[in-house]
């Protein structure tokens, strides 16, 4: 049976992957369902957790942020989150200091480990905030990035 999820699942994303590539729809479109808000028009760590109604999210330290300490170039900063909670369903990044601080989201299955790696662009030193959503609460974590050189023109 896993055989033919497989084979289902890959056909439906090569079938999107040609509609979207042949200009008939844009991408925007195409993850439209999977995103209810316009998460790139928040400007704050604060906006973000709000619209995600995670205001009252609580820090946990069942959430680990692997980063340097110190980025010497903010080009690409390897950042690793993982969450030892139970139930985590979504893993979302948030660059605090960047002029969209949205970086990424990321849904975890209900077999999955909860663990994600990424790059991200750092405009400057900044915090790097993991917010989980598991049992329908939110936890979160900071870790504190010193960039030298800024990856968003700087």
């Amino acid at each position: 049976m896993k055989r033919r999820s497989f084979i289902k699942t890959a056909i439906v994303a090569s079938a999107t992957g040609a509609v979207v590539t042949s200009g008939l729809i844009k991408p925007k479109t195409v993850m439209a369902a999977s995103h209810e808000k316009d998460f790139t028009k928040a400007k704050s760590t604060e906006e973000v957790m709000e619209m995600m109604g995670a205001s009252d999210a609580a820090e946990s330290d069942m959430i680990k942020i692997k980063s340097p300490e110190i980025a010497e170039n903010g080009a690409v900063v390897p950042v690793g989150i993982t969450s030892e909670i139970e139930g985590t369903t979504e893993i979302v990044a948030v660059v605090s200091n960047n002029p969209i601080p949205y970086a990424a989201r990321y849904t975890v299955g209900a077999k999955g480990k909860a663990a994600v790696k990424s790059r991200f662009k750092m405009a400057k030193t900044t915090d790097v905030v993991a917010i989980v959503k598991a049992d329908d609460k939110y936890y979160m974590a900071k870790s504190n990035i010193k960039v030298t050189k800024g990856g968003c023109g700087g």
